[in-house]
């Protein structure tokens, strides 16, 4: 056997092992379907878990109904500044060192400024920034982005917020929708061991 397959074997028998070991991560509620809303949306403040799975940060947020387009795969959206910038938090079950990456739908209110929303999104120690402009995104159509968002865990659960970072009197927030898991352990495990660095694992040639 040549030695460069052979080092490809060694590798990929380490890292299925551990490909093998990942954690499934669920999160209630990730499209916020529930509790549905009667009209075009529903304000909740601070403290509070109406929202299915999800306690709402912060001063409020508006889970929206009818009131705009709802995110691609369905459900419902909140807007994070509901009366004023607020946010969503969810405690998640994981395992400490475990590698976690969170995929959400972002939008932002198109009703008034300001032009550019900021969110934050935390989970554990991991935290990073999102922002969406505004301006041609529209009631009837509004230009869901997907974003992504990766920790690794360092206890036996992690707390996941997402929060609005625009200014203090804003009612016109970022807008979340189809918070979900995307899982790829075999992907993150090969490219870890550095298969896909040494080019052992190619694709087939039409």
């Amino acid at each position: 056997m040549r030695p460069l397959r052979c080092l490809a074997l060694l590798l990929l028998s380490a890292a299925l092992p551990a490909a093998a070991r990942a954690t499934p991560l669920t999160i209630v509620n990730g499209n916020f379907a529930t509790p549905p809303v009667a009209g075009g949306f529903a304000t909740y403040n601070g403290g509070s878990t109406a929202i299915t799975g999800w306690t709402v940060t912060g001063n409020s947020v508006d889970l929206i109904g009818s009131y705009w387009q709802a995110p691609p795969l369905g459900g419902q959206s909140v807007d994070l500044d509901g009366n004023r910038p607020g946010g969503l938090s969810q405690m998640l079950a994981t395992v400490a060192g475990d590698t976690y990456t969170i995929g959400f739908e972002l939008s932002g209110n198109p009703d008034s400024g300001p032009a550019t929303k900021i969110l934050d999104v935390t989970a554990g120690s991991a935290s990073r920034v999102y922002d969406y402009t505004i301006g041609a995104n529209t009631h009837a159509n509004m230009m869901y982005v997907k974003e992504l968002f990766s920790f690794t865990a360092t206890s036996g659960t992690t707390l996941l917020s997402f929060t609005s970072q625009d200014p203090s009197n804003s009612a016109y927030g970022p807008v979340i929708g189809n918070v979900a898991v995307v899982p790829e352990p075999v992907s993150a495990a090969l490219l870890g061991s550095g298969l896909f660095a040494l080019g052992l694992v190619r694709r087939r040639r039409g």
